[in-house]
C-alpha cells in the first residue's frame, strides 16, 4: 500500500555540542517541569513550537533515546550513589513526546519507535499509516547524545545534538520528490532519510513524497 504525504510545515535544528536558545524558558512556563526536561524533550518542544504544533498525533523516533539520563543512572550504580528519580523517570524513549503531552494538555496519541538507522524512515512510515485516521500527524526524530565521556566513544559523526521534525496530511495529488538516502557528514544515520527529504523541501514550494506502507 502506498499513501502520498504532503509536508505542511518543517523545522529543524543541530548543534555539534549543545544546542542552545531552546527557549524552554518561554514555552515550558512551570518551572518544575522545565527543571525535569530531558534534552530530547527540550529539543522535540522547540522542534513543535516552530511547527506550531500544539495538538494531535506525534509519530516519535529516536535510535539512541535518552542517553544522557540513561548515562547518569548508569554512573549512580557504577558509584553506589541513589539513582536520581527523575533520571529514572526520564531513561524511557516516549520521554520526550511525553512530556510535550504535559505541556501543551495533549490527549491524542503518541507513537515512540526505534529503528537503528531506519528509525527516520520507519516515523514516516508510521505518520502515514496514522494519517489513514488523522487528519494531520506530527513526525519527528531526534538524537541527543551529547554526555560525559562521548569524545572518548564517538568516533564517527560531528553532530551530537540534533531534531529534525514535520507536520504532514494525506493527499491524492501525485508525488512530486523522490528522496535519495545519501549519507549525509555530520547527521546521526538514523536522520539522514528526514534531513535528505527536509533539504528537498527547502528547494520546492509543495513537497509532496509517495510512502509505502
Amino acid at each position: 500500500m502506498k499513501v502520498n504525504v504532503e509536508i505542511i510545515k518543517k523545522a529543524i535544528i543541530h548543534h555539534p555540542l549543545k544546542i542552545e536558545n531552546l527557549n524552554e524558558k518561554e514555552l515550558v512556563t512551570k518551572m518544575m517541569i522545565r527543571r525535569r526536561l530531558s534534552r530530547s524533550s527540550k529539543i522535540l518542544i522547540y522542534l513543535a513550537h516552530e511547527c506550531d504544533f500544539q495538538k494531535g498525533a506525534i509519530v516519535y523516533g529516536s535510535a539512541y533515546g535518552e542517553l544522557g539520563d540513561s548515562v547518569a543512572i548508569l554512573e549512580a550504580i557504577n558509584s553506589k550513589e541513589a539513582v536520581s528519580p527523575t533520571a529514572f523517570q526520564n531513561s524511557v524513549y516516549n520521554t520526550a513526546p511525553s512530556y510535550h503531552s504535559i505541556v501543551e494538555c495533549n490527549t491524542d496519541e503518541i507513537l515512540t519507535l526505534s529503528s537503528g538507522d531506519n528509525t527516520s524512515y520507519t516515523v514516516m512510515q508510521q505518520g502515514a499509516l496514522a494519517l489513514q485516521s488523522k487528519t494531520q500527524v506530527f513526525v519527528c526524530a531526534i538524537e541527543a547524545m551529547n554526555f560525559d565521556g562521548v569524545d572518548v566513544l564517538n568516533k564517527c559523526k560531528d553532530e551530537l545534538e540534533y531534531g529534525i521534525a514535520f507536520v504532514i496530511k494525506k493527499t491524492e495529488d501525485s508525488a512530486n520528490l523522490i528522496i535519495q538516502n545519501n549519507a549525509l557528514a555530520g547527521v546521526p544515520n538514523s536522520l539522514e532519510w528526514m534531513k535528505n527529504l527536509y533539504d528537498l523541501c527547502k528547494e520546492n514550494d509543495r513537497c509532496i513524497i509517495e510512502v509505502e506502507l
